[in-house]
């Protein structure tokens, strides 16, 4: 599908209006649906560059043609995660009509098991869902006016969708459905550098983790990998489920290079985390991300590699 020129123009003279950085006022404890669509817009997040050119050929009995078109990479907003304590009170307030209480559902929140007062409990439940980013639906616009030689990619998830909401997910629950995963995946962990969280496995909405943040970020990326991935043991729809990629198309495998943007308390710029070694330092330096009520909301960016095709079978790339 091939947009007018003047369409397109309009378009790219909208997108270049977007903020290089988008703006939500500090310390908000959600974050609306208008507010993650402007996040969107981060150019810093999407990253685009050029990397590279794909060769076409199209043949008919006359003969052979050869075409190329650009080959470029970039990051798409593709779903928000959110972890939070309690039902129906994540941080993202217009996602809450996909929640729905069930019989294994519990509220949720922190244990009393190993906590005392006057400070973090040891042990901590969070929710989890994953929802398709309203942001998307700006990507696949782009996708649409696609040209050889700016070429956007096609995203994979679609705006407000569903991928995996862990009130319905009974495994979310049971640490014990993860058991033989967990010795497959005994060393893996959420963590950076000298500072551990908690171990990826089982991926379960249970972390023992006295800092609420790093408990809503271990719940949060235990959930991206589930999503990520297909035929996992729990309640769920993989985030390429609905992906038919072509040719010219390289969606994303996997979480390994994802970016999160975090939408509450306050935005922040994408990256990998955990981002800080918090080992190193006197002070808690995650202590201006807690949000302790409403958890935590991150958008995801995974990157994206493409080409608009100029030919009927692509042969080759560089």
């Amino acid at each position: 599908m091939r947009l007018p020129s003047a369409c397109l123009l309009c378009l790219a003279l909208w997108w270049g209006a977007g903020p290089a950085s988008a703006q939500i006022t500090g310390g908000n404890a959600t974050v609306s649906t208008t507010e993650i669509v402007t996040a969107a817009l981060d150019l810093t997040c999407q990253a685009y560059q050029p990397i590279g050119i794909c060769i076409w050929m199209t043949c008919t009995p006359l003969g052979c043609e050869f075409d190329f078109s650009v080959r470029a990479e970039h990051y798409i907003p593709e779903v928000v995660v959110t972890a939070y304590p309690f039902l129906g009170n994540t941080s993202w307030p217009e996602s809450n009509g996909f929640v729905r209480p069930t019989d294994f559902a519990e509220d949720g929140g922190a244990s009393d098991e190993g906590g005392a007062t006057g400070r973090e409990q040891a042990l901590k439940f969070k929710n989890s869902d994953v929802i398709g980013s309203p942001g998307v639906a700006d990507y696949w616009l782009l996708a649409a006016a696609s040209t050889e030689a700016l070429p956007f990619c096609t995203p994979l998830t679609y705006p407000m969708t569903p991928y995996f909401v862990s009130s319905f997910d009974p495994a979310w629950r049971d640490p014990t459905v993860e058991a033989g995963l967990s010795l497959l995946h005994v060393f893996e962990r959420v963590g950076r550098g000298a500072a551990t969280f908690a171990s990826l496995y089982p991926r379960h909405g249970f972390v023992t983790q006295g800092h609420d943040y790093k408990s809503a970020l271990t719940a949060a990326i235990r959930a991206m990998d589930i999503v990520s991935q297909d035929y996992q043991p729990h309640v769920y729809v993989p985030l390429d489920a609905y992906g038919t990629p072509g040719q010219g198309q390289w969606p994303p495998q996997g979480v390994a290079e994802a970016r999160y943007q975090q939408l509450t308390p306050t935005l922040e710029a994408c990256a990998v985390l955990p981002d800080i070694d918090d080992t190193l330092y006197p002070h808690d330096p995650y202590a201006g991300r807690l949000n302790q009520t409403r958890g935590n909301a991150w958008q995801v960016w995974r990157p994206y590699r493409c080409c608009e095709p100029a030919g009927a079978v692509l042969i080759f790339t560089l």
